[in-house]
């Protein structure tokens, strides 16, 4: 499967793909996200639309953060160094120059806030002691001018600068499950808890109204899915504005006077926008085109969107859209076509236990393989495991290879509701694992799959339920492929970053309790290896903080002393997944010539 001929031509194809990234703050330019030298994904600038970019070399592909507003000659850009998470925040004056360091190499910082009507940003790091996110102050033309604000404890961030200058928005992520949302006032440090939840709400995507008066978010408080909330500040009283809408509301966007709200919405996977008045009277639904699937983020003051398309063959597309006249500006990459891929299908699958006297059904994306069937399977699990698959456009190189995609929602997924994020908590964590056992069995009774070719493969928490899926079903999956997969609980606990090891131990257990400890131990794939016998590949990083690199180098030689061939690839310069363009080639050249040998004899 997937030859480097095929590899290389796929990688030729996906050249036209443009995506747009932000509006340059100086101008009307933009800039933009495509392929340079067909491996290599870079920054450019765009002056206007369809016009020749200006390829950026000082900005590397790793910025993960690119931050500006209208009025300033400058942009605030984040990025860490070889996977590291220690994430840098730098000034770019624009144009050929440079990025000027702002935050140390020793710390993890996160771009917050600009002041609205000054010269600041706020931001969180964990400069003081390496894991708590305190919130700092800094004019970034004059770095010398960074101040502390206000130390806390646990994973905080700045959400936003009230307009009216005096006061910040933060969040502290408590959990997954839990968010909370502050104001603090800049001249007294005083902190005010905006959110009272005895039994935990996740906030989100919160912001000031334009004229200060009240407060949107998004909260699954007393819901089982997050809806957008308007809070008056003058009255105190809160009103949910999405209630019709039966999902999570994923991002609240303003237009420059306030008049026009923009929501991004989690439908069943998919992801759809809908317009709305400030009080939520009439929501409509944005349908800009017939196919694919679309991105949209609101101009800071006027009425366009930045809009990125990827058709049924997964290239992108950047558009500019004007709300007021409803013109589509094509600004990066060629005209959409036509495809006769077959289209995706979302599918519902019973698991083992029941809702009401009916089998509980897990949700499912399944992407078909060419040609005719019953077609090899790829059950491809998704990572957190508070995330979720989300459903995507284009065919990848497994489906070309004659080779059902599956993705599936197991229970510990988000976008379903609360309950259903929590089924797999602390001593339900195997649940998820007999959701991917029924998975096998749905797929034998398919007339289209071959039940009896099937591989697994997923990264983070995804790798682990491959491991595990590999101890309970090896003899039902001809291979697997785990990639920076927990092979441990206990050692993953106790070794990953301190930022983020009290986060792991509300969702995963606490280690520490001797009756958790021993229960972690007992489901960790690392004891379970004799149990393994299929084919194996591991993929880690080095560099990687959450899922340090012992937990893969220890499932390996636990595995290959049991004498089983195991394929093991090890990043020196990355991190939570391969990054750098040769890399990430190789590996997944290798990783196709692992699923081709395994599905489809070589």
């Amino acid at each position: 499967m997937g030859t480097g001929l095929d590899d290389a031509a796929r990688l030729w194809e996906s050249r036209e793909s443009k995506s747009l990234v932000a509006w340059m703050p100086d101008g009307p330019g933009l800039l933009v996200r495509g392929k340079r030298m067909i491996l290599d994904e870079r920054l450019h600038t765009l002056p206007s639309p369809a016009a020749k970019s200006v390829f950026l070399p000082q900005i590397p592909r790793n910025v993960a953060g690119m931050h500006g507003v209208p009025g300033r000659d400058y942009m605030v850009l984040q990025w860490d160094t070889d996977g590291d998470e220690q994430h840098r925040l730098y000034r770019w004056d624009l144009g050929d120059s440079g990025p000027v360091l702002l935050t140390s190499e020793s710390e993890r910082a996160q771009f917050g806030a600009f002041e609205p009507t000054g010269p600041r940003i706020a931001y969180s790091s964990t400069r003081c002691n390496g894991t708590d996110f305190d919130v700092y102050l800094m004019d970034p033309l004059d770095p010398s001018s960074d101040r502390l604000l206000l130390e806390v404890e646990g994973m905080w961030g700045v959400a936003g600068w009230s307009p009216a200058a005096g006061e910040l928005l933060l969040v502290h992520a408590v959990s997954n499950m839990k968010v909370e949302l502050y104001v603090l006032d800049i001249v007294s440090s005083s902190l005010n808890r905006i959110t009272d939840d005895a039994d935990g709400a996740r906030h989100g995507a919160a912001q000031w109204s334009r004229d200060v008066s009240a407060l949107y978010y998004a909260s699954d408080r007393g819901t089982e899915f997050s809806h957008m909330r308007r809070l008056d500040l003058r009255t105190g009283e809160e009103a949910i504005l999405s209630d019709e809408i039966p999902w999570d509301v994923t991002s609240i966007q303003q237009t420059g006077d306030g008049e026009l709200l923009l929501i991004t919405v989690n439908e069943d996977g998919g992801t759809r926008h809908y317009t709305s008045d400030p009080l939520g009277e009439n929501i409509q639904p944005l349908e800009l085109f017939s196919s694919g699937a679309f991105s949209a983020g609101l101009h800071a003051t006027e009425p366009l969107l930045l809009v990125n398309h990827i058709d049924a063959l997964g290239v992108s597309r950047g558009y500019t859209y004007d709300l007021r006249n409803q013109e589509l500006t094509l600004w990066a990459g060629g005209e959409s076509s036509e495809s006769e891929i077959p289209a995706p299908r979302l599918t519902h699958y019973p698991t083992f236990d029941s809702i009401d006297g009916e089998p509980r059904l897990i949700r499912a994306f399944v992407y078909p393989g060419v040609g005719e069937g019953p077609h090899p399977v790829v059950i491809n699990i998704h990572g957190a495991p508070e995330a979720q698959a989300r459903l995507r456009t284009g065919q990848g190189p497994t489906e070309k290879a004659g080779i059902t995609l599956i993705t599936p929602n197991v229970r510990g997924s988000t976008g379903y509701g609360r309950t259903y994020t929590t089924l797999d908590d602390w001593y339900l964590r195997e649940d998820a694992v007999r959701d991917i056992g029924a998975l096998l069995d749905w797929i034998a009774e398919q007339p289209d799959m071959d039940g009896t070719r099937v591989a697994v493969m997923g990264g983070s928490y995804g790798g682990y339920m491959v491991l595990a899926s590999l101890v309970h079903y090896s003899p039902r999956i001809h291979c697997g492929i785990d990639i920076v997969g927990i092979s441990n609980w206990v050692t993953f606990l106790e070794s990953t970053a301190d930022y983020m090891r009290d986060y792991g131990r509300i969702e995963f257990g606490d280690e520490r309790i001797p009756e958790m400890r021993e229960f972690l131990q007992s489901i960790s794939p690392l004891n379970n290896a004799e149990r393994i016998t299929s084919p194996l590949m591991v993929v880690q990083g080095a560099n990687v903080p959450r899922v340090p690199v012992g937990e893969s180098r220890q499932i390996v030689e636990r595995v290959r002393n049991n004498g089983l061939n195991v394929s093991y690839m090890e990043g020196a310069n990355e991190g939570h997944g391969f990054r750098h363009p040769w890399n990430s080639f190789y590996a997944g050249l290798a990783q196709q010539e692992m699923i081709g040998d395994c599905l489809l004899g070589g």
